[in-house]
């Protein structure tokens, strides 16, 4: 054996960013997490009748190519269950054999994801744009167990690695959740910009196979919308290297077909990085929600924490401003929710309460 060849089979395979476990829309939930190596990836779950094992096989073949790992796992096996993540080393893979190096696998956590009816915890994180330091100190005010975190967009400043996806959105998904409760991911705009933006898809694939779909989480009915950029396709930042435009128009035509009876949830929530969408590049895309019932509209973007008496409402949860940072939550309890933006001094931006009708 060439020492080439060797040297490949004895690296040591590692886990080097934990597992986030992510709402798609789906009947599954996708478990994502990063191996120092490519290869294999799987999620082992306990159950009561014994082990079980999904691996990230797309179309059955399970993929080695990547050190990122895409696992989709029934919610209803996930839920309530310890599970841990692994991954095999494997440097070659031929067309009738494979050469497979050391394996890694991750300690069992219990995965919450409890769909409580009511009383049910939210934590918004919007516009951290890798500042991660500041993101720390406000969440030091936030003490409560959450239910579900909601990552509204611009996490990081720009793709152009796809280190800025696993040392940013997911790395902080992980850290934020540990792996224990559900994350919601909203697409900001600078998230759209730079060579790896056009691959972050196939990460997470939803119900709709865009970055907008819908899902319901015991007493809440949610849509996720994709605001996409936030310039017209034509401006020079983009090099013509974008098409918006179509994109919308597709997600418009989708907004216009759900349908009231689609959403059960006493809670209707919308999630959307740009919450600006009432005049959403000339077309009105808040009206719709009116119709269907919803109660909020929730997003960032503009780095300030507001509450805009729009119908439905909107509240801008935040994120970074000057040298600070602010993180807030959603309380819904008793048909009522409680909107709370914190910032890195400790100090208490918004606080209100609205009734859900």
């Amino acid at each position: 054996m060439n020492i080439l060849l060797m040297s490949a089979i004895m690296k040591k395979q590692r886990i080097s960013v934990p597992p986030a476990v992510f709402e798609t829309g789906t009947e599954d939930y996708i478990v994502i997490f990063e191996s120092e190596l490519k290869g294999s990836g799987y999620v082992r779950v306990q159950t009561e009748s014994g082990d079980k094992i999904y691996y990230d096989s797309p179309a059955g073949i399970i993929a080695t190519h990547d050190t990122v790992h895409v696992v989709k796992v029934p919610k209803n096996v996930l839920r309530g269950n310890y599970y841990s993540v692994g991954s095999q080393h494997v440097p070659f893979k031929y067309d009738y054999s494979a050469i497979k190096g050391g394996c890694a696998e991750t300690a069992p956590v219990r995965f919450k994801g409890e769909e409580k009816e009511d009383r049910i915890k939210l934590l918004l994180i919007t516009d951290i744009h890798e500042k991660e330091a500041l993101m720390r100190k406000s969440l030091a005010f936030f003490k409560e167990d959450y239910d579900m975190v909601v990552m509204l967009g611009d996490i990081t400043s720009n793709f152009m690695k796809k280190e800025k996806f696993t040392k940013n959105i997911l790395s902080d998904a992980a850290e934020l959740s540990g792996g224990t409760v559900p994350v919601v991911y909203t697409r900001g705009n600078h998230e759209t910009r730079g060579e790896f933006a056009s691959q972050l898809l196939k990460y997470f694939p939803t119900a709709t196979g865009e970055f907008y779909f819908t899902f319901d989480f015991g007493g809440i009915s949610a849509v996720v919308l994709d605001s996409g950029e936030d310039k017209e396709d034509d401006h020079s930042e983009y090099s013509g290297l974008i098409d918006f435009h179509t994109y919308r128009e597709k997600e418009y035509k989708w907004i216009s077909s759900l349908k009231k009876e689609q959403f059960t949830g006493k809670y209707k929530l919308v999630f959307c990085h740009h919450p600006g969408i009432n005049q959403h590049f000339r077309r009105d895309w808040l009206s719709p929600f009116k119709a269907l019932g919803f109660g909020l509209l929730i997003g960032g973007h503009y780095h300030i924490s507001r509450f805009i008496e729009t119908s439905p409402p909107a509240f801008v949860a935040c994120g970074r401003y000057s040298d600070s940072w602010a993180a807030s939550s959603l309380t819904l309890e008793n048909g009522k929710i409680r909107m709370l933006t914190i910032n890195t001094e400790g100090d208490t931006l918004l606080d209100k309460t609205i009734t859900v009708e």
